[in-house]
């Protein structure tokens, strides 16, 4: 299996685990936040945020919003949510570090903070230099959009799909621009259709098996996928 019946039909698969193949799948993901200060902010997601990972938050109240990139420093289960089939999704707490604050940056922010709790504009600035669990609660509206870049292994390719294998469980049906960088240094860019997901057996931390449809590819990574695909047929590794 790697994406639907008809792409069994119509495409030959191949099996790529040797040859290291990797992507990325860029997504946004709407996220809580808990609490926040000009050092960092505290988040509730239903993704795990791979520490040491780099995320840009964007974050708005009213007529003013604030994008910052940060570091994830901590990540942990907070507790469940049941999914759309029925299955357990884990609900996960994060600590990210802001990446270089400073200036009018640093002003910007400690407003931000100052509309979203009870704190003043000089409370906020006070609290940049302190420990990065000192933070200032939100008020109202919790929710905000961290921009996500997660990298996964391909492990069958074929000229319809793929299949890969990734830390994170996925929805049928959802889409997200990602890429494949091929050897030699060739990368291409697409739009992938979730056809399946399956959990790993005997995997810990799990692992998912997910078969991802072709949906929208331009047509010269199109001609570079097929080059690769002839390339892979003449080595006999299809099946």
């Amino acid at each position: 299996m790697v994406v639907e019946r008809e792409d069994k039909r119509r495409f030959r698969r191949f099996s790529v685990d040797i040859l290291g193949i990797n992507g990325k799948m860029l997504f946004a993901n709407e996220v809580e936040i808990l609490d926040i200060s000009v050092g960092g902010v505290s988040l509730k997601v239903d993704r795990r945020l791979n520490i040491g990972n780099e995320y840009t938050l964007k974050m708005g109240n009213g007529d003013q919003s604030i994008s910052i990139k940060g570091e994830i420093v901590w990540s942990k289960i907070s507790g469940t949510k049941k999914g759309s089939r029925d299955d357990v999704i884990p609900i996960y707490a994060a600590g990210m570090r802001f990446s270089s604050i400073g200036g009018d940056k640093a002003d910007s922010l400690a407003r931000f903070i100052e509309r979203v709790s009870h704190s003043t504009h000089e409370e906020a600035h006070r609290l940049s230099g302190l420990r990065f669990n000192m933070r200032f609660p939100v008020q109202g509206s919790k929710k905000a959009v961290l921009d996500m870049a997660e990298g996964y292994a391909v492990k069958k390719l074929s000229l319809g799909g793929m299949l890969i294998r990734s830390a994170d469980p996925f929805e049928v049906d959802e889409r997200f621009p990602m890429e494949i960088a091929l050897p030699g240094g060739r990368r291409i860019d697409f739009v992938g259709r979730i056809a399946s997901c399956f959990q790993v057996a005997d995997e810990d931390p799990a692992r998912y098996d997910i078969g991802i449809e072709f949906a929208d590819m331009p047509e010269d990574d199109r001609a570079s996928l097929k080059e690769f695909i002839f390339l892979l047929d003449k080595d006999g590794q299809g099946r």
